[in-house]
């Protein structure tokens, strides 16, 4: 099995050679949707347009989930509307489990309004993003399955910011803290940036509050 330094070592390599990592270190911020602001955005959606970058990421996610999970006792595998979708797709055939989709609103009536698929009441549910930043989005899809009677497991990610106050831990396979480790040691970000995320990622809150975001969970 690879160790979690690898899955995150290779993950690093795979953000950075695709050209998903971005950065703000002047000038306006990234906005999250959460209201933090932070100089540096990672945009998952790209990742699934590079077939073997895309194939190794759901390779480490596979041997992830199932360092930490009973996948036995897993009874479907639910994508996060919208960019969660493809990889847990990808996982569930991998781990040949049901998949369903978490939708951000209720599309019709009854216990099932929210997804795209079906489960039974109990079912035991692995929920899967593609990132995640204070781990608000997931708590949303959690909740939304919580609700449908579902038991999640856990919660996969490819990356976690993990730089955020958030009430729930995410399994995922490397941090935002590696992505930038790796870019600073490949020369991908320049010695100003490198000093304006470091900062950022000391910490977070007070970064957000001093560039216009909010400083705490859920206010300034």
């Amino acid at each position: 099995m690879t160790s979690p330094k690898k899955w995150a070592a290779e993950t690093a390599r795979i953000i950075i050679e695709s050209r998903s990592l971005y950065t703000r270190t002047t000038g306006d911020p990234f906005y999250f949707s959460s209201g933090w602001a932070s100089p540096v955005f990672i945009d998952g959606k790209k990742l699934i347009s590079y077939p073997q970058a895309r194939n190794d990421l759901v390779e480490m996610a596979v041997e992830r989930i199932s360092a930490a999970v009973d996948t036995a006792s897993l009874d479907a595998v639910a994508g996060c509307e919208l960019t969660g979708v493809p990889f847990a797709t990808l996982i569930a055939d991998r781990l040949a489990k049901p998949l369903v989709l978490v939708c951000k609103q209720s599309k019709g009536f009854g216990r099932l309004a929210q997804f795209e698929g079906s489960f039974e009441p109990g079912a035991r549910v692995l929920l899967v993003d593609d990132l995640a930043t204070d781990g608000a989005s997931e708590q949303v899809f959690r909740a939304a399955l919580q609700r449908a009677e579902a038991t999640v497991l856990d919660t996969f990610v490819l990356i976690d910011f993990d730089v955020f106050p958030t009430d729930h831990a995410c399994l995922s396979l490397a941090k935002l803290g590696d992505i930038i480790g790796a870019a600073k040691a490949d020369g991908s970000l320049g010695q100003s940036d490198v000093v304006e995320i470091e900062a950022f990622a000391a910490d977070a809150p007070a970064w957000s509050r001093l560039h216009g975001g909010i400083g705490a969970h859920g206010g300034r």
